[in-house]
């Protein structure tokens, strides 16, 4: 069984035009029909909900063709080295995110607290200032800028 571009972007909610972007770049390549177009089978579906839950994970398109690539191998030590590694360093920026979010999330409780009228925010504005510029000092730190840590290959995506 397979799919077409269309059906595929049905299944998947992934653009046609990222799904072409995918093949070109060699991140998923469907088989072609004698016709020219693409045809999805189940390993590929596969790969592109594995690449969706990269990419919710913060995975650089570099980081997903790498462990796309290590999927089709046979397994072995060498395999494993590398998988581990991108993943072993996916966790910590992970948890590092993690961290940052949490510290929003205190920030925009205690905002909501701050900001019951005018006269509250204005009363507690530096505060509210000083927090929001000490979570951007972590997020710059932890290299987990959006736009500085972005690959080249995906700042054209993130905007």
């Amino acid at each position: 069984m397979g799919w077409t571009i269309k059906q595929t972007t049905e299944m998947t909610g992934i653009p046609a035009d990222t799904l072409r972007y995918y093949d070109k770049e060699g991140i998923v390549c469907p088989k072609r029909h004698e016709n020219g177009y693409r045809h999805y089978d189940e390993e590929d579906i596969t790969s592109l909900k594995n690449l969706i839950v990269m990419k919710y994970a913060h995975f650089s398109l570099s980081e997903i063709k790498s462990m796309e690539e290590l999927f089709t191998r046979d397994p072995g030590a060498n395999c494993n080295d590398i998988s581990r590694e991108i993943m072993g360093s996916k966790i910590i920026e992970l948890r590092k995110a993690i961290s940052n979010y949490q510290k929003i999330i205190t920030l925009m409780e205690e905002m909501l607290s701050m900001i019951g009228s005018f006269d509250s925010y204005v009363a507690n504005e530096e505060q509210i200032d000083d927090f929001l510029a000490q979570i951007f000092e972590d997020i710059r730190s932890d290299k987990l800028f959006p736009y500085d840590s972005l690959p080249t290959s995906d700042r054209k995506e993130a905007k």
